[in-house]
């Protein structure tokens, strides 16, 4: 009221309770209440049902935000339930593998590593390998140029004696490398064990709930003529016990879709218009050469460009154009028949591919009895980007292309910014890291609008590889690549910048999603001032989320840690804290703020743990055998010479001598270095320790000089780690090819179809709130998705959703075209087809079933195909 009241236009010309009102019901998701005011749990599953978002007549109410369980989850789909499930796993293998290191960081926080005491260093840092004990001593062979990284830990006195700064901390004791070793093992098994619990849980969550992909199959390759359903009824009603319910014929008509969304948008901005200058009593009746006038007076500019949008849906909706098929979604009455049908037409890729109709096992199985068809099964109806149906393979590897140099120049660029920003300050930078780790996959989000992908979860994926491949390198990488290596374990060095960048993701990070800045800007600014109710809720659609960037922001964080755990034990404790904390930010969120994500497949989880979570591992290996070889990080070697062995060069370093630090030009700054002459003074020489001058030599078994600068345990480790690189790899390889390159490579020659999920014996016209495939293109100036076919012959209850305030004809793309066409027959060629066969009697039986999200849970028989 006080906005109201003070503000002219706020809230003028819509409700803003009615807005708040769509947020709560349509946006956020809801759960059925029963009649005691509790609510609705299914007693064989022990969840809530999921109300479908917008439901009317059913007494509802919001999800707890805190409590909700984690078996809720799997009612938004594979692949969120996966997601919370493997973040929580992840906070414990966290917090169990800093439990490991817990005698290694005891150790390291004490007198006996570092014999100046760590009283110096801050509490967060003494349990890693931090080195405050060093020690100025004479390197006559030393140059400048080999401390041109590290010009501070290189002196020069008088006579030009040189002096360089010493690592003095001890030895890599075999107790703490065999330590490190077993949380090795233990992360590696951990991390499969998670694999083995995902594709479980994937699995149990699959058969638990039914959806249209339990029931659907998709053809990739149909003719381009063939786009009559009754024709794809007739052949599929082939197979063995198949009732087909639904077809529905994807066209190549993108180009008439996006000119449609255009001209409604453009159609919704001569409405404002025409509502402002006549009022919305007078508007309800304006026609459209009304609303043409109007706006040629004020704004004519809009006028032209609706009329040429106008003129653009005529000829791309005139008879003579035509069509072509893109993809085919058939929708079976039983799990049985779709299973069925997969099984008949599975072939090699090599037979779809030569149309070799002799490999299948029953000639009628060929489509008009000559074409081999590629089927698999649908992916969720709510994932398919219908957009994306016409893209060629040709086209796609085009795009791949240009998007993976886009993205290497995004790479490069964040690289370029961190780098300069660890030069000047590592707080400045850590703040950099955690922002560009937030804003930066929304610009990948525009690259990924480059690639045409045909469902969700394959457009996630790219998305996740995208985005993990710059955190992996913004958070981790880049910390080594700009920090000289003799900076390594130094007051100041590398491990102070890992702590920064490891307080900002426990931090920033969450604190910054929980505010949720853009979001509330919307609903709080822009919605109070929006020109009718449509254009208002649409501020309310909540925050759009993509599970591919939220798998990069967990993988990021493991990542982080075991990239660095040689050096810092103790960050592991910062990744359970870290995942913690985004377990609950997400949580809160999922429930209170974001939109309805996809019900998107495993394909983000596959990619994760076949890919980036074994290379994780390899990569802890390959830096552990780094780290252990390099150890002090000081590039010095002892010659095993003294300074009073009677040399008269080296006798000069005996005394007391003030040096200037190479770093401080015409401004040296200076310090004070005592030689004894004692048997502790020995004389150094320079000897690179950087792993990186030494790649070619990753096992260093052929490094003739490691002996100069290592332990014995130190060599002993050196080995170790170098033999377990070579297993790592190995295995890697070895995992990778079976699950990737074997699989592949056996399903181009054969066909590879089978299932492990049980058949529930439900058929799909007895499910109450499940969807079919109804071709739908979201937008976000409108408060439901646009769609592009007839669907009067169809159940509406399949499309999905419901609306409030309008009716589905409000959003189909195909109604109040008939003037485009002057006269003629709607050119219904130009538009997806689906069609609907209901069986002639369907069962329910509350007694047998039981309602879900998009499911009905039926008593289950096992049968796997």
């Amino acid at each position: 009221r006080f906005f109201n009241k003070y503000l002219p236009g706020y809230g003028a010309n819509a409700s803003i309770d009615a807005a708040w009102a769509y947020f709560e019901n349509i946006t956020l998701p809801r759960q059925k209440q029963d009649g005691q005011g509790g609510y609705t749990k299914i007693e064989r599953r022990e969840t809530v049902a999921l109300l479908e978002r917008g439901k009317s007549g059913i007494k509802t109410g919001l999800y707890p935000a805190w409590t909700t369980p984690m078996s809720e989850f799997r009612n938004f789909g594979i692949g969120v339930a996966v997601y919370f499930e493997t973040m929580r796993a992840l906070a414990v293998i966290c917090l169990v593998a800093g439990l490991l290191y817990l005698p290694s960081i005891m150790y390291y926080d004490s007198t006996s590593y570092d014999e100046t005491g760590r009283s110096s260093i801050g509490w967060q840092l003494r349990g890693s390998l931090m080195c405050h004990d060093t020690k100025w001593v004479p390197c006559p062979t030393c140059t400048l140029d080999d401390w041109a990284d590290s010009p501070r830990r290189y002196a020069i006195a008088e006579n030009n004696l040189v002096f360089v700064l010493a690592n003095e901390c001890a030895d890599i004791r075999l107790r703490e490398g065999l330590q490190h070793l077993v949380v090795i093992l233990f992360l590696a098994i951990a991390i499969f064990a998670l694999g083995f619990h995902q594709k479980k849980l994937e699995l149990q969550y699959d058969e638990a709930i039914l959806s249209a992909s339990d029931y659907s199959i998709k053809v990739d390759d149909p003719p381009l003529d063939a786009t009559d359903p009754d024709e794809w009824k007739e052949f599929f009603s082939r197979f063995e016990g198949a009732h087909v319910t639904y077809v529905t014929v994807g066209l190549d008509n993108k180009h008439v879709v996006n000119a449609l969304i255009k001209r409604r948008l453009l159609l919704q901005k001569l409405r404002q218009l025409h509502r402002s200058e006549h009022g919305t009593k007078e508007h309800q009746n304006a026609t459209l050469e009304d609303l043409i006038a109007i706006a040629t007076k004020r704004k004519p500019r809009l006028a032209r460009s609706f009329i040429k949008t106008e003129e653009k849906c005529r000829n791309l909706l005139s008879p003579e154009k035509t069509y072509g098929t893109t993809s085919i979604f058939v929708t079976f009455e039983t799990e049985s028949a779709q299973r069925n049908v997969l099984r008949a037409l599975s072939v090699g890729h090599k037979d779809i591919l030569q149309n070799n109709v002799l490999a299948l096992n029953d000639p009628n199985h060929a489509f008009r009895g000559k074409y081999v068809l590629s089927v698999a099964e649908a992916p969720e109806p709510s994932t398919i980007r219908w957009q994306d149906q016409d893209a060629t393979l040709m086209m796609k590897l085009n795009q791949r292309i240009l998007t993976s140099l886009i993205t290497i120049v995004i790479v490069w660029g964040g690289f370029i910014s961190v780098r300069a920003a660890f030069r000047r300050n590592y707080d400045l930078a850590a703040f950099l890291i955690a922002i560009f780790n937030i804003l930066v996959p929304q610009l990948f989000k525009l690259v990924n609008k480059l690639e045409a992908h045909p469902d969700e979860g394959s457009w996630q994926a790219s998305l996740y590889m995208k985005v993990c491949t710059f955190r992996w390198i913004n958070t981790a990488i880049v910390m080594t690549m700009v920090t000289p290596f003799m900076d390594t374990i130094a007051v100041n060095g590398l491990l102070a910048k890992l702590h920064a960048v490891l307080r900002a993701e426990i931090i920033t990070q969450p604190v910054v999603h929980m505010l949720d800045i853009l979001h509330n800007i919307k609903r709080h600014i822009f919605a109070p001032f929006s020109a009718n109710q449509e254009t208002m809720d649409s501020n309310f659609h909540g925050s759009i989320q993509h599970l591919g960037e939220k798998y990069t922001a967990m993988t990021k964080i493991i990542f982080l840690c075991i990239f660095y755990s040689p050096i810092f034990p103790a960050s592991f404790f910062y990744g359970a804290f870290a995942y913690a904390a985004n377990f609950y930010t997400d949580k809160f969120l999922f429930f209170r703020s974001w939109a309805a994500i996809p019900r998107i497949g495993n394909d983000v989880a596959v990619l994760s743990r076949n890919f980036y979570f074994p290379m994780t591992l390899v990569i802890m290996v390959i830096m552990s055998e780094f780290y252990m070889s390099a150890y002090p990080f000081d590039s010095l070697c002892d010659t095993y010479d003294f300074v009073n062995n009677g040399d008269e060069v080296l006798s000069q370093y005996i005394g007391t001598h003030r040096a200037y630090l190479a770093s401080g030009g015409g401004n040296s700054e200076a310090v004070t270095v005592t030689v004894n002459g004692d048997v502790s003074d020995r004389v150094y020489r320079f000897c690179s320790q950087d792993f990186s001058s030494r790649f070619g030599s990753l096992l260093n078994f052929f490094d003739e000089n490691k002996d100069d600068w290592m332990s014995e345990d130190q060599i002993f480790l050196t080995y170790l780690y170098g033999l377990c690189v070579v297993v790592a790899i190995s295995l890697s390889f070895v995992f990778f090819f079976q699950h990737e390159l074997w699989d592949n490579c056996k399903s181009f020659f054969t066909g590879t179809y089978h299932t492990e999920e049980c058949d529930s014996g439900a058929r799909f016209s007895d499910q109450e709130e499940i969807k079919a495939y109804v071709p739908q293109y979201h937008h976000l100036r409108f408060a439901r998705p646009l769609l592009s076919c007839d669907i009067d012959a169809i159940d509406q209850d399949h499309i999905g959703w419901t609306d409030l305030q309008h009716t589905s004809d409000f959003y189909n793309l195909t109604k109040g075209i008939e003037h485009l066409t002057c006269g003629r027959e709607k050119n219904n060629s130009a538009f997806a087809v689906v069609k609907h066969w209901a069986p002639k009697k369907t069962r329910r039986d509350s007694n047998s079933s039981l309602s879900f999200y998009g499911s009905t849970i039926a008593p289950m028989e096992c049968k796997h195909f």
